[in-house]
């Protein structure tokens, strides 16, 4: 049995060497009032829980939609998506994951 693990709020979070599958990262974002994360997804695929805060979300087609604590979103191979954070504060729970291939 390995004593290894993933420390989310260190930088990198070694999730790579614990883990066997196509993982690249997982750690915390914090976005503050009015900052935005982009993400694009073509080498990597991206999974966000947001454990506080009000985000909107505008996808590459221009959607938007709103989220919020314990809300969950995954973006899959070839996306783009905005998340602009619309309280004080937004925590997500960030997954990144390899595509093959």
């Amino acid at each position: 049995m390995s004593n290894k693990f993933a420390n989310l709020y260190q930088e990198p979070s070694n999730i790579r060497e614990v883990m066997a599958g196509p993982w690249n990262d997982i750690r915390i974002d914090t976005l503050h009032e009015g900052q935005t994360l982009t993400l694009e997804s073509d080498e990597l695929e991206h999974s966000l829980f947001f454990l506080s805060g009000t985000a909107t979300v505008t996808n590459s087609d221009g959607t938007k939609f709103a989220l919020q604590k314990n809300s969950a979103l995954a973006l899959p191979a070839h996306g783009r998506i905005d998340i602009e954070c619309t309280s004080e504060t937004v925590e997500l729970l960030h997954v990144e994951m390899r595509i093959d291939g």
